[in-house]
């Protein structure tokens, strides 16, 4: 199963503004779970599953580049802007490893 990891550190200011943005996210995308850095407030990532290449070439501009909602919204919550919203794809080892 392919995954997609998106990584970005929030602004200290703007965290319960994102965190109110975040769950309306969760709530309504069953692919994402989402996680904070235990040793490192305000940084989070968001791990989606089964997302496939092509789905993410889409879902990677959007995340980065959109100035459509619900992405859009994200940009003012995030240390750097946009271009600091990380989005990498991951499939799983041909080596057999689990």
């Amino acid at each position: 199963m392919d995954i997609v990891f998106v990584e970005y550190k929030v602004l200290p200011e703007q965290r319960e503004a994102y965190l109110a943005w975040a769950r309306e996210l969760c709530g309504t995308e069953p692919l994402l779970e989402h996680y904070e850095g235990s040793d490192q407030p305000n940084l989070f990532v968001e791990l989606w599953r089964g997302m496939s290449p092509e789905r993410y070439a889409a879902f990677k501009l959007a995340r980065q580049e959109s100035e459509d909602r619900p992405w859009s919204e994200l940009a003012g919550y995030v240390q750097g802007g946009p271009g600091k919203v990380h989005v990498w794809h991951f499939r799983r080892s041909q080596e057999g490893l689990r």
